[in-house]
């Protein structure tokens, strides 16, 4: 049974179990940071390490007593940046409360052995708690749509989404090559199949190795139900109001992800979810909690070191439209 919990020093608790350890805080942003990991890579990193490993190129030839060196690096790296970002909060004893109706319920599920409540006393399960309530924000305002603002409040303006950083990544002077977007329209019931296909064919042409990779096709759920629909228009004598295709018919390879945070875009992007970064700064001291007891209240700041990013221009392919 979990020890009772003297809410009146539950911020004292707290700060004593993190003990000013910024690791801890970074563990329970990758922890809040697991949904983003069924369809991103989650890595914790330091700041301008770089995002892939580099592959060494072929330089094997027959023997011969001329020197012909090759390149030595095959693919372009990116290196990891981050932001930081507050998570600002007036708790009240109540809503402390509540989650912590939540905590018991969860030291009493089955199997639930002593070393595990031990191991993950209140105070932490209450962080882990409001990180992994943020993080849904994160899912669906920053992965796509963030942009970086200073300034700003609410999850859009943490960092910088992959369309903001897809878009400098195509424009002038971008690392995107041009044979690598796909000059499409908007998506209709009667072109949605076409345009997806069209991204999809720019990977054969480019690179078929990447045809032997797992490659997630990322688009909103709008757009692959007109995907569905027009693919039901053009074969209706194979395909029924109730199919629901997983993959591409022409490429074995590439798994539809329909992503909350594209709602409203028309973008489609291909690319293997090893590409597709969350990053977290694996630095301690980039992360902090502040908690200071109010008359009714506590008023509590998480500050996190993160960002969105691709590890590679050479595995991304998308549309042109946003």
């Amino acid at each position: 049974m979990a020890q009772i919990v003297n809410f009146e020093n539950f911020g004292e608790d707290l700060l004593r179990t993190i003990d000013g350890n910024g690791e801890i805080i970074m563990e329970a942003v990758a922890y809040g940071a697991e949904s983003l990991g069924n369809d991103f890579t989650v890595l914790k990193t330091r700041d301008k390490a770089p995002l892939v490993q580099l592959d060494v190129k072929d330089a094997w030839k027959p023997a011969s007593d001329t020197f012909s060196g090759e390149e030595a690096i095959a693919v372009r790296s990116r290196f990891a940046t981050f932001k930081e970002g507050d998570i600002d909060l007036e708790i009240t004893l109540s809503q402390i409360k509540e989650i912590y109706q939540s905590y018991l319920g969860w030291t009493k599920a089955p199997n639930r052995t002593l070393n595990d409540v031990n191991d993950n006393p209140f105070e932490l399960f209450f962080l882990g708690h409001i990180i992994g309530k943020h993080f849904q924000f994160v899912r669906t305002k920053t992965t796509w749509g963030g942009v970086y603002n200073p300034a700003g409040k609410g999850a859009g303006a943490l960092a910088d989404g992959f369309i903001t950083l897809f878009t400098a990544g195509r424009g002038v002077g971008g690392d995107i090559v041009a044979s690598h977007v796909f000059d499409g329209a908007a998506l209709t019931d009667a072109n949605a199949y076409a345009q997806v296909n069209g991204v999809a064919n720019l990977v054969a042409s480019a690179d078929e190795l990447l045809l032997k990779e797992e490659l997630n096709v990322y688009l909103s759920q709008t757009n692959y139900d007109k995907y569905r629909r027009n693919r039901r228009a053009l074969f209706p004598d194979h395909v029924g109001p109730a199919d629901r295709p997983t993959i591409l018919d022409d490429y074995s390879n590439m798994k539809f992800t329909v992503d909350p945070g594209l709602i409203g875009k028309d973008t489609i992007v291909i690319a293997p979810k090893k590409n597709m970064l969350f990053v977290c700064n694996d630095d301690p001291g980039k992360y902090r909690l502040n908690i200071v007891k109010d008359v009714k209240s506590w008023k509590m700041s998480i500050r996190a070191s993160l960002g969105f990013d691709y590890a590679t221009p050479d595995w991304v392919f998308l549309n042109d439209n946003v």
